[in-house]
């Protein structure tokens, strides 16, 4: 299994966040199972709907490549989430940073692999994390913009407001994905592409999303020690959805975790139909589980009784991309 690593530069404002009324509410990274569903419909307006099915039947079989969630990078610095897992740390350092630690969602690859490790965190190393989560949040600016919108009966207007992302010039998303089959190398590729062009997340109709693939590799240097490595427990680079099996004694294998639920609208290719899919639960980037790597699923959260304008059921991408924990040398 090779893993590669791929840096997207955003060419003008974005937005990331549920659909819905708060649409002020944004986000500057981008969750697993929205990043896939983007990449399908980008392959949809390619190759047709009939080139979907056949890789979305190759994943419900075996998966032939795992993708982590979208995470920040600015510079030189590539950002992931912090494990959850703390017991490493002291309970006098907990007390006297405990405002500090509480803060810290973001580590860069350094204070990353220091958590991992297992070893006992000193006070010296939350400072430089701090530090590291001061550069984090000088990376992107977020803006609301007020938008009016006209009832189309009366004709009476509303005001609401709408967050939209700018990254700044050396900073943007990148992301990580495990190939078991090669094959599927190029295609992956054919499809950031085409998202790039389209554009990644809402309000695409303004232009928010389109990207340039600046780099596509394998992975290398100190990032290779995030995947590359065994151990019998693991923090979750993605959402995770456990297959039916894993739930039978998932509650044995989860350390630390948080859970998050995810419904919205459906797209299909370049269409967004008034349509929402069912509602799911995942658990969360940063969640830690011990045992057999955990391998997840293809969640089918086609709405009950699809009208007849949908012509094929809906998925969403619950596959876990992971990284050991305490095994970095």
């Amino acid at each position: 299994m090779k893993v590669y690593f791929y840096k997207l530069k955003f060419q003008g404002a974005s937005h990331f966040g549920d659909t819905g009324i708060d649409l002020e509410n944004v986000s500057e990274w981008v969750n697993s199972d929205t990043l896939f569903s983007a990449l399908i419909n980008a392959y949809s307006t390619i190759y047709g709907k009939d080139s979907v099915s056949v890789i979305i039947e190759d994943f419900k079989k075996e998966p032939p490549f795992l993708v982590s969630s979208l995470f920040l990078y600015y510079g030189k610095n590539f950002f992931l989430p912090r494990p959850m897992m703390d017991e490493h740390i002291s309970k006098d350092l907990k007390r006297e940073m405990g405002k500090e630690l509480k803060t810290l969602k973001w580590l860069n690859v350094d204070g990353f692999l220091k958590w991992v490790n297992g070893k006992d965190i000193e006070k010296i190393d939350i400072e430089k994390m701090q530090l590291a989560l001061k550069e984090y949040k000088q990376a992107f600016i977020t803006e609301i913009r007020p938008r009016v919108s006209l009832d189309r009966v009366t004709q009476q207007s509303s005001i609401y407001n709408v967050g939209y992302v700018y990254f700044k010039e050396d900073a943007g998303l990148y992301g990580l994905v495990s190939f078991k089959n090669m094959a599927y190398l190029k295609e992956f590729e054919i499809m950031l592409k085409a998202l790039g062009e389209i554009g990644l997340g809402g309000e695409r109709a303004y232009g928010c999303g389109m990207f340039e693939l600046i780099s596509f590799q394998e992975i290398e240097g100190p990032l290779e020690k995030i995947v590359y490595n065994n151990s019998d427990i693991y923090v979750l680079l993605s959402l995770y959805h456990p297959l039916d099996a894993e739930f039978n004694n998932i509650s044995d294998k989860l350390v630390a975790y948080d859970i998050t639920r995810k419904q919205g609208w459906i797209t299909t290719g370049r269409y967004a139909l008034p349509l929402k899919r069912q509602s799911v639960g995942f658990f969360t980037e940063g969640s830690i589980i011990k045992g057999q790597i955990p391998k997840g699923t293809l969640i089918d959260v086609t709405p009950l009784n699809p009208p007849y304008e949908l012509s094929h059921r809906i998925y969403r991408y619950g596959y876990a991309f992971t990284s050991p924990l305490r095994s970095i040398k």
